[in-house]
């Protein structure tokens, strides 16, 4: 049986850093909830990895997290967050609700 998804993803067009020991790749973050991304990637990574992930939301607000890669499916792959501050979970929750308010207006 598959896994429901528990958030809704929020369309994002960021481009991004992945880090897994001394290696650094460029990547694209398709889409995001508070708990994961899913990223667009020109390597191979495993399920289980942990990569150390940068970009920015918007000009003044960069994002830095450790995530786990959850599933691969070349180029894409999705991984949730395993490591983040309190201040960045702050500032991706605050992002995501005034995206949701900007987009959902009446509810």
């Amino acid at each position: 049986m598959s896994q429901k998804r528990e958030l809704f993803r929020i369309a994002i067009n960021r481009t991004g850093q992945l880090r897994h020991g001394a290696e650094t790749v460029l990547c694209k973050v398709n889409d995001m909830t508070e708990k994961g991304f899913q990223l667009q990637v020109e390597r191979a990574f495993q399920v289980g990895e942990d990569l150390h992930l940068e970009f920015t939301l918007t000009d003044t607000c960069p994002i830095v997290c450790t995530v786990q890669v959850t599933h691969v499916r070349p180029p894409f792959l999705g991984a949730r967050i395993a490591r983040i501050s309190p201040d960045q979970q702050a500032l991706l929750s605050r992002f995501i609700e005034q995206l949701n308010a900007l987009n959902m207006p009446g509810f």
